[in-house]
């Protein structure tokens, strides 16, 4: 028997940032992406109130303005930006879907003059990529937590590069070197989460980061038959790389493109050439392109194991087994037999029964596969 939680939704403009509806729901999910926006469906009635007793109208759900934010017990669990909805006149509902605040920084972009840092603290280029903007969604910048990594990225002019995509690929970048030891270093886990602004009436959202690309410890274990259930668990080679090249780009002059290439000898052994191809347009260094390439070949060396867990109901909250966060894995299968191995989350669905149970629905790949990130 599940422990039942007390599931909220509510509806604010990401505008004015003021509430002006809590909605019942007759069906909820939500999700946690690694480097991500992650996503919510909710179904509700038509013609469910509004703050006032009014009726909610079109106006009420207008995509990209109406924001959609999910409390489970006491926390603020999901935010995110409603983007389309779907009618339903049989059952008289609406379901709505909505992505995570990630999903703003898709329509924001790199200037036309286009944009460089030099020698600038990751963090720090994010806080300012996301303070030129205007008629934002007010991205509170200030929980992010600056990892000493400094960096140098060029975007030319007329490049217009979605900023969602800057973050992630910053976020999962092991290339920085620490100005303090010198050694290799860099990456970290973003999440864009919400947060009471005035509890009940304002939401306002934020981004915050961990220190480094280590997945830290959830404190769970997962185990067959105890808490879970493994329903399947997949081998992925379409990742194994013997050669990587990667291809920068230029300053917009008739400078050479940068250019690099590694490959793991060992592996070419045991396997046929396989190459893969970075293209990397941020990056006008060779050096860190090097980096890139022994990143992609640590990354290429091995098939990557996958399991997937769902979780008994009511068990765990979603803030406990986030994407980032390792856990132990015994999956008793009979074939790969994993026992207390050490995995990291890249992916939590939860799915919210109608008696307020929730059950998680959990990803995961070796945590060994961001090994490579500890020498930072």
């Amino acid at each position: 028997m599940g422990v039942m939680v007390n599931y909220r939704v509510y509806l604010y403009n990401v505008m004015t940032q003021d509430v002006y509806a809590e909605i019942p729901f007759s069906s909820l999910t939500y999700r946690y992406v690694m480097d991500d926006a992650g996503s919510a469906t909710v179904e509700i009635p038509i013609g469910v109130p509004k703050v006032g007793g009014q009726p909610l109208a079109p106006a009420d759900i207008f995509p990209a303005r109406t924001g959609l934010v999910i409390q489970r017990g006491e926390d603020l669990v999901w935010g995110g930006i409603v983007w389309t909805y779907r009618l339903n006149l049989t059952s008289r509902t609406i379901t709505l879907s909505a992505l995570g605040y990630q999903s703003y920084y898709r329509y924001r972009v790199t200037g036309a003059a286009g944009s460089r840092f030099k020698n600038t603290e990751q963090t720090d280029m994010i806080k300012g990529l996301i303070s030129i903007l205007r008629d934002g969604i007010k991205t509170d910048t200030s929980q992010l937590t600056g990892t000493n990594m400094v960096r140098t990225r060029e975007w030319n002019p007329y490049e217009f590069k979605p900023l969602s995509d800057i973050f992630a690929d910053l976020s999962d970048d092991i290339t920085a070197i620490d100005p303090r030891t010198g050694k290799l270093g860099g990456g970290f886990f973003f999440y864009f989460e919400p947060y009471w602004i005035t509890p009940g009436a304002k939401i306002g959202n934020r981004v915050i980061n961990t220190p480094n690309r280590h997945p830290y410890d959830s404190g769970k274990s997962l185990q067959q038959g105890v808490n879970c259930e493994f329903p399947d668990i997949s081998v992925d080679g379409t990742s194994l790389a013997t050669t990587c090249f990667a291809v920068g780009a230029t300053d917009g002059t008739k400078s050479l493109t940068p250019y690099a290439r590694d490959e793991n000898t060992p592996l070419l052994k045991r396997i046929p050439h396989l190459s893969v191809v970075l293209n990397e347009t941020g990056i006008k260094q060779s050096s860190a392109l090097q980096y890139k390439v022994r990143s992609a070949l640590a990354f290429g060396a091995n098939p990557v194991t996958l399991p997937t867990a769902e979780t008994y109901p009511g068990l765990f909250s979603p803030l406990e087994l986030k994407p980032g966060m390792r856990a132990g894995v015994t999956t008793d299968d009979g074939f790969l037999n994993l026992v207390n191995e050490d995995y990291a989350i890249t992916e939590t669905t939860v799915t919210v029964a109608t008696d307020g149970n929730d059950r998680l629905a959990l990803s995961f790949v070796q945590t060994a596969l961001f090994k490579e990130t500890e020498n930072g």
